[in-house]
């Protein structure tokens, strides 16, 4: 209620050292701003589904205007009083959504920029950033970056140049293949671990611990996850790293 009442006293202080002839205008863009800051937290909430569901990067905004995200562009915007006159389109670009807001008014910016509505996303330097709340996603991103491109299918083939990939719901990370003679079966590898498992293990990890300091794909394990090198032997996250359990 406290807050409520804040954000209150802090609307009506914008609206009223406005210029009072255009009040109900104010109202309206001030509504509006509102809007389009939840439309913001949104789409950086889309944007977090779209990695979990794809195991990919959304390149453009167009690809989060569906049923499963954000709906029709149409309908997203239709609640929004003048969009094209005082904001700019909507875009994404890596871990940033455009930059909205067209008015050249201290007061409107202030409010924009605030984090008064804003909870997945802030604005530091006129460049408008979003959270991943989700410790997999935000893992699933660091891999999808260093993998430049999408987290593929594992191919069911002899893999010699060590590849990320995924298959039947387990995530590898640096991964060789070799056959059996009758099946193409893992080789090498970083890191294996199926995706429920990944915030709390077990993790299954590559016996050269010399990979554990010097390969990036280590760094979003999440602390306290148990973790097995290739020959059972067991480990834990920590602050500090990677540790073997005695």
């Amino acid at each position: 209620m406290k807050k409520l009442y804040l954000i209150f006293i802090f609307l009506s202080n914008i609206a009223f050292s406005l210029d009072l002839t255009n009040f109900e205008d104010r109202q309206k863009i001030l509504q509006d701003i509102k809007s389009v800051i939840l439309k913001e937290e949104s789409i950086a909430s889309a944007y977090e589904k779209y990695i979990l569901d794809n195991y990919a990067i959304p390149d453009k905004i167009d690809s989060l205007y569906t049923s499963n995200y954000l709906g029709q562009s149409v309908d997203f915007l239709s609640d929004i009083t003048d969009f094209s006159s005082n904001f700019n389109p909507f875009s994404i670009s890596e871990n940033k959504i455009s930059y909205s807001l067209k008015l050249n008014d201290i007061q409107l910016k202030s409010l924009y920029e605030s984090n008064t509505f804003r909870k997945k996303t802030y604005i530091r330097d006129n460049k408008l950033y979003f959270i991943l709340e989700d410790g997999f996603a935000k893992h699933l991103y660091d891999l999808i970056k260093l993998n430049n491109g999408q987290i593929i299918i594992c191919p069911n083939s002899i893999i010699t140049v060590p590849i990320n990939c995924r298959d039947n719901n387990h995530i590898y990370i640096g991964l060789t293949k070799k056959s059996d003679g009758t099946n193409f079966i893992p080789d090498k590898y970083l890191i294996i671990y199926h995706i429920d498992k990944f915030k709390t293990g077990p993790i299954i990890i590559t016996n050269d611990i010399l990979k554990y300091s010097t390969e990036s794909a280590f760094n979003s394990i999440p602390k306290g996850a148990l973790l097995y090198n290739a020959n059972g032997v067991k480990h834990l996250k920590t602050v500090s790293g990677i540790e073997i359990l005695k």
